[in-house]
């Protein structure tokens, strides 16, 4: 819960500018909090058995993913530490987008199930377009021309 509200208010470009100190006070707590829930997903998925009706498949992508979790969130720290905003900035969304992206696999599910039908291998896909998407979204959002509000034309 820390990860996924705090987080939010991290991507405010309004409250980063006012209150810049805030956002390095709850950077270092929500680092250690995406490394925590992204070190859980590594451990459930390594050490708890796989749930009926899941495969191998699910298996790797949450091998991989939450892997990606941990390497954005680690390469978001560094970029920081190297003053490198706009590098910590990418990083840092991919890493928010790859934990949201189970509120996304409710969708992704749910629409998968009723066009496509339910499987094991389908199961495992419509999980999986869930990541994918939520990257395909961060992507876009890190690579969209920038609005300057108020700038002057």
């Amino acid at each position: 819960m820390v990860y996924a509200l705090g987080g939010a208010f991290q991507f405010s470009a309004r409250l980063r500018r006012r209150r810049p100190g805030w956002h390095r006070a709850a950077g270092r707590v929500l680092v250690v909090a995406g490394l925590a829930v992204a070190g859980s997903a590594l451990w459930m998925t390594l050490f708890y058995p796989q749930k009926e009706g899941t495969g191998d498949l699910l298996f790797l992508l949450r091998l991989l993913f939450s892997s990606g979790m941990v390497a954005s969130i680690v390469l978001g720290f560094a970029a920081i530490r190297r003053r490198d905003f706009a590098g910590h900035r990418a990083w840092m969304i991919r890493a928010y987008a790859l934990a949201l992206a189970a509120g996304t696999q409710a969708f992704t599910v749910g629409f998968g199930e009723a066009l496509f039908g339910t499987g094991e291998l389908r199961g495992d896909l419509y999980l999986g377009v869930a990541w994918v998407l939520n990257l395909a979204v961060a992507e876009w959002a890190i690579r969209r021309p920038r609005v300057l509000v108020g700038a002057r034309r």
